[in-house]
């Protein structure tokens, strides 16, 4: 099986696979901090109606509620803007340099006058 799970090594490089599949646990093992502070977040998020998991792989069980295994690289965004750690913020970082845009392009707007010649 191919890898689904993002990596941040000890120097900052980060690797993100084309389809991302990680469990709150490997959340929380990624951004190096406690499962239920991930899983706090998650419920959160999901509830906000931000991010929400695979609902077509397996589901856990919790109480009335039903809730996704797996969850994607939005969910993982998500997360990583709401918990402090080093990883996080690493993650952060990289993910606003990639998204963000380093130069502006300003284009000028002329409007042409209807010039009717007589």
């Amino acid at each position: 099986m191919s890898q689904t799970k993002i990596t941040i090594s000890d120097n900052g490089n980060i690797t993100i696979p084309s389809e991302t599949s990680m469990t709150i646990a490997e959340i929380a093992e990624l951004f190096g901090i406690f499962l239920q502070t991930v899983k706090r977040e998650v419920r959160t998020i999901e509830k906000s109606g931000i991010a929400s998991g695979d609902d077509s792989s397996s589901c856990i069980v919790d109480g009335k509620n039903i809730y996704p295994s797996y969850y994607g690289l939005d969910m993982v965004i998500a997360t990583a803007f709401r918990v402090q750690s080093f990883k996080a913020d690493v993650f952060r970082k990289w993910v606003i340099k990639k998204t963000a845009r380093n130069s502006v392009t300003t284009t000028l707007i002329l409007p042409m006058q209807n010039a009717v010649l007589n």
